[in-house]
């Protein structure tokens, strides 16, 4: 091989020939460069020349958060009319992380609006204060806004960022004060509620009666939208939708109209009115009077606003039929009666001279009668309510024994309903002295404890299934207030059949003499003859409770009772009215239990009428 071929070989290339590998690298890096020149120029164009555009967009664009509240479920009435809905209502909303960084422009903002809406100005900051200033959600700052509050708002949009207006369910009642302490109100998760973790800011909870109890049925599942805005709040394009789901259906045991009645009935007084089914216990009305403004009491209210509620002296939060407990007064002479009987103590024919006063003692125990009754026996005793004669039955039938008979037929024990707040009453306990000890219980406590006085104490719910009882022969319902609960993907989720907590043995004869003697204190010239109606049967039992020890004001001082059922053959529904310092029972209480047996019975009270 010649010194050029072994030059050649031992280069890897012949001198003066071009490199093919070196032309491809210098054509790649001249690519790169000028991809990276473009990218270059471009981002250059992006933030020096189209800089302020962008940014300006950036501005005005936004994505905002806008939950959709579930509607809550309806509560029907037995019949299927609703004793509350829902409507669309106005609430005002901030949005925190449109509202201005700047905290002086911020409270300008706030300023501007607890100006237009009369909201107290710190109200606003607090709200503010409570979420992160981050925060894409609304925080609900004021519910139920009125056409002219919202106009304002709208009217001074440009000058209030981060305010805004949602249309959301609100309940809705047939009056402001319908069913309040039975149906009860919601109203925005309070600070300790959202600790329990089961709720989040703005949710709206049930807080009292059936709201609170079914809330988890109740509350349904909410939905949300998130959406592009533009500096003026309006909607550019919608991102993504979720569709709330409404809470469940409830149907209540409570009969509309029945509640309206007595509800009428009971405008102006104070006290309270219970209407049950003695078959099966069912609560076909529960009022207490007076009653609070639900509907206040679901949107804002300020402090001073609260505090003349809870310092009302009429205690008007205060569910009368199952929170309150009043001496039962001559309604209390039945279980006096039934224990006699049935324990022998007492027969129809014992007879008592009543001739206004009993005495004991050196104590003089008066009748309500001031003249007396005269010869009384047991059947009189009860339709008068002669109290001579049963200070003397008392004696007979001893404390032990009417205080057995009392727990038997479920007073001092709780009826079961399911509300917040029962109380169970009061049924005293005799102790009689034993090896030297002095004693605890006198004769004078047993004669009070007769008539339903001393240390007794009842609730109207008590009364109701006590005179239930005696209605439909010894049995003890719990009262029941919901009958199911329906979701309209999974039919009936809840069901309750009613159940029986108690039963009271009495003979049959014991039985037909209570009832009978019941009828006579409506029908045959007694104590209840205001609440008779031609044509339906009632049986019932007046009570005149004495709060002041020697009250003389037949008006002013006593409760007033009345309980009955009807009709007396085949009760279908008990009546039981108290009113409150309403005076005698036969003239306060009586013909409100009238009113109401009148619509409950309409149309049999009527066809009477026309063949009258």
């Amino acid at each position: 091989m010649s010194a050029v071929g072994r030059l050649g070989y031992l280069g890897g290339r012949m001198p003066g020939r071009p490199d093919p590998g070196r032309r491809r690298i210098v054509a790649m890096a001249g690519l790169v460069t000028t991809a990276l020149l473009v990218v270059v120029c471009q981002l250059w164009y992006l933030q020096v020349l189209e800089g302020g555009r962008f940014q300006e967009a950036s501005e005005k664009n936004r994505i905002r958060v806008r939950p959709i509240a579930a509607p809550r479920g309806i509560l029907f009435d037995r019949n299927g009319l609703p004793l509350v809905d829902n409507r669309p209502a106005f609430t005002l909303s901030l949005i925190p992380r449109e509202l201005d960084r700047d905290p002086v422009q911020r409270d300008v903002t706030l300023g501007r609006l607890a100006s237009l809406l009369q909201i107290p100005f710190a109200e606003l900051q607090d709200a503010v204060a409570r979420v992160s200033p981050d925060s894409i959600l609304p925080v609900r700052v004021r519910r139920g806004l009125s056409i002219d509050e919202v106009a304002r708002v709208e009217e001074w949009k440009l000058e209030l960022p981060g305010v805004i207006v949602e249309v959301e369910p609100q309940r809705a009642y047939p009056t402001s004060r319908f069913a309040a302490h039975l149906l009860g109100y919601v109203r925005e998760a309070s600070d300790d509620q959202l600790k329990q973790g089961r709720y989040r800011r703005g949710d709206m909870v049930g807080q009292t009666g059936l709201e609170r109890l079914l809330d988890e049925f109740l509350r349904g599942k909410d939905g949300g939208e998130r959406i592009e805005v533009d500096a003026m709040g309006r909607q550019i394009r919608l991102i993504q939708s979720t569709e709330p789901h409404p809470g469940a259906q409830v149907v209540t045991t409570i009969d509309r109209r029945v509640q309206e009645a007595a509800e009428r009935a009971m405008e102006g007084k104070a006290g309270a009115v219970v209407v049950m089914d003695p078959r099966n216990g069912d609560v076909l009305a529960m009022v207490s009077t007076p009653a609070f403004e639900i509907d206040r009491f679901t949107g804002s209210i300020d402090r001073n606003a609260w505090l003349r509620v809870m310092q009302d002296p009429n205690h008007p939060l205060l569910n009368r039929t199952i929170q309150s407990q009043y001496p039962p007064g001559s309604v209390f002479k039945m279980v006096v009666t039934a224990a006699g009987l049935q324990e022998g103590t007492l027969v129809p024919s014992d007879r008592v001279n009543c001739t206004g006063e009993f005495h004991l003692g050196n104590w003089t125990f008066k009748d309500w009668k001031k003249e007396g009754h005269g010869s009384v026996d047991l059947m009189r005793g009860i339709r008068d309510s002669c109290d001579i004669f049963f200070y003397n039955a008392g004696l007979k039938v001893g404390a032990p024994a009417i205080a057995k008979y009392a727990t038997a037929f479920g007073f001092s024990t709780l009826t079961g309903i399911e509300l917040g707040g029962e109380k169970p009453g009061l049924i005293p306990q005799p102790r009689f002295s034993r090896r030297g000890r002095p004693a605890s219980w006198h004769a004078g406590e047993t004669v009070n404890m007769s008539i339903g006085q001393g240390a007794v104490l009842v609730t109207p719910m008590q009364v109701a299934r006590f005179m239930s009882a005696i209605a439909n022969g010894g049995v003890l319902w719990k009262p029941r207030l919901v009958q199911r609960i329906e979701r309209p993907e999974k039919g009936v989720v809840w069901g309750d059949a009613g159940s029986v907590n108690g039963h009271v043995e009495l003979s049959p004869m014991v039985w037909a003499f209570l009832r009978q003697a019941l009828w006579a204190v409506v029908n045959d010239g007694g104590t209840g003859a205001a609440a008779r109606i031609a044509g339906l049967d009632i049986a019932g039992k007046t009570g005149t409770a004495q709060t002041i020890a020697n009250s003389k004001s037949s008006k002013g001082q006593d409760h007033a009772w009345f309980a009955a059922f009807a009709p007396v053959k085949d009760p279908e529904v008990v009546v039981v009215v108290l009113v409150e310092r309403g005076g005698h029972g036969g003239e306060a209480a009586a013909p409100i239990a009238r009113q109401i047996f009148n619509t409950i019975f309409l149309e049999k009270v009527a066809a009477v009428e026309i063949r009258g």
